[in-house]
């Protein structure tokens, strides 16, 4: 009977596995270049000998359902594993990566191209094989000439990767390393670690796993907090704003040329007068067109017709006044009057320190221009990091994490950061100086931007759960979540 192509072609793509991805990785990278697998890259490279094995019962016994359905499962796993590998290191800089090049990509990536051809390998196979075949009954199979090259190719390729996981790994409880050593065949060179049995969190998200920002947790009593003896700032007014606002109140800003107030809700965007007494302007912007908006945590005014609403996750909109815009343009963009803004950009700021935190508080540096934002600590991270952005590009700057000038520690525990305790919440700059308010103490504390250090601190007493801060007059205007208003002296 006349042998079918199809599994021709399989021999020759099982062969192809074996020689190409896994004999070039065992011999050329493993034992000439002495490149040793990660404990990733192990289970990326198991997953391709099982996909071979699973080819070689296929040209033996047939296309069973089994065979070929257990081939793309394995290979979907190696999908998994590859991207998940793959995700720890595509985000670095150009050239950066984990272990060797080939051809310009790192094995991580070649092996998710190797198991994609897989799933579509077997695809094709499902596809082309004979009706007859699928019929058939068990009986093996001749292998032919090619075949019985890649079962001795298979028997080869895999000696001398258990020679390799022996060596490098050593046997069970030993499993591999993050970071692994150069291989060696000298048995003192071998280092076998069980480091990745070591407890961690355990989280579907992983290290993705961060609460989300929450002013309702935090402790407003000045008197429990980490500076002792703090001066009390004088209020001056205090009022319930009425503006009719869509949710509550997460941030505020002031321009001084047009004398208008910025006010940011959830999703909203609302200009008022300089007596925050009436709403002139505003838009509910959709937070889940194209970039995911999230909820508003920091507003500003970029010039005084252009403003921007600074998302938790450090997504931003921004915005120019417009009394001609399209409305049905803009439909897309806007829930609530398309017709008042003009949607200039919608993207992301990329930080450094501060990737696995939240922001609940952002300003602009009126002399510079420069955008700010400043984090809230997590269960993860107990620090704030202050992030400058170039407006520009809107492309990281400058990024620090605040010090404590000498004489204002008082009672922190010893080696302690005292500002970790703080939680800040809304931030403004004037005189080369970031005002940034804790919601936890109710604390203004002052930091010089040229030093990086916090050179004064005082309480405002009666704030709950403040969300938004602004400067006009030397005075502070401080907003809540709840919609009131507290103006302190200068």
């Amino acid at each position: 009977m006349t042998r079918s192509p199809v599994y021709t072609a399989v021999a020759a793509a099982v062969l192809f596995l074996v020689l190409v991805p896994l004999g070039t990785s065992v011999f050329i990278l493993g034992f000439v270049h002495g490149d040793s697998p990660c404990i990733l890259c192990w289970a990326q490279r198991i997953g391709m000998e099982l996909v071979a094995l699973i080819g070689l019962f296929v040209l033996r016994y047939g296309p069973k359902p089994a065979y070929l359905g257990l081939g793309i499962l394995v290979s979907a796993y190696g999908v998994y594993m590859a991207v998940r590998h793959s995700s720890l290191h595509l985000a670095r800089d150009i050239g950066q990566g984990f272990a060797v090049e080939m051809l310009g990509a790192h094995t991580y990536v070649w092996a998710f191209a190797v198991f994609m051809v897989c799933i579509a390998v077997m695809a094709l196979l499902l596809m082309n094989v004979p009706v007859e075949d699928m019929q058939r009954g068990a009986g093996p199979r001749d292998l032919g000439a090619l075949g019985s090259a890649a079962v001795i190719a298979f028997l080869v390729v895999t000696g001398a990767t258990i020679v390799q996981a022996f060596a490098s790994t050593g046997p069970p409880p030993y499993v591999g390393q993050s970071d692994p050593v150069r291989f060696s065949f000298n048995p003192q060179r071998w280092v076998w670690s069980l480091g990745e049995f070591e407890p961690a969190p355990i989280s579907l998200r992983g290290r993705w796993a961060v609460e989300r920002p929450d002013v309702t947790a935090v402790d407003p009593d000045p008197a429990k907090g980490p500076l002792p003896a703090l001066a009390r700032r004088k209020i001056v007014e205090q009022r319930q704003l009425t503006l009719g606002l869509r949710g509550s109140v997460t941030d505020l800003a002031y321009d001084a040329i047009t004398d208008r107030f910025l006010v940011t809700t959830e999703s909203g965007v609302y200009l008022t007068d300089g007596a925050l007494g009436k709403v002139v302007r505003y838009t509910i912007v959709d937070p889940l067109f194209s970039v995911d908006l999230g909820r508003f945590a920091g507003a500003a005014f970029l010039d005084s017709h252009t403003v921007m609403a600074i998302s938790e996750n450090k997504s931003y909109v921004t915005l120019r006044e417009s009394d001609t815009a399209d409305a049905d343009a803009n439909y897309r963009r806007f829930l609530e009057s398309p017709a008042a803004f003009e949607e200039i950009a919608r993207s992301r700021l990329a930080t450094m320190r501060a990737k696995m935190m939240y922001v609940m508080a952002a300003a602009v540096d009126p002399a510079t221009r420069a955008i700010y934002t400043i984090t809230v600590p997590n269960a993860t991270t107990r620090r704030w990091v202050v992030s400058r952005f170039d407006p520009a590009d809107m492309q990281l700057y400058e990024e620090f994490v605040p010090t404590l000038r000498p004489g204002l520690a008082g009672s922190a525990a010893p080696g302690a950061n005292a500002l970790d305790a703080f939680y800040i919440t809304a931030a403004t700059i004037a005189d080369g100086k970031l005002y940034a308010l804790s919601a936890a103490y109710s604390t203004l504390l002052t930091v010089d931007l040229a030093s990086h250090t916090v050179v004064a601190a005082d309480t405002i007493p009666g704030l709950t759960q403040p969300t938004g801060m602004a400067r006009k007059d030397g005075r502070f205007y401080v907003v809540s979540r709840n919609g009131s208003l507290t103006v302190t002296g200068s």
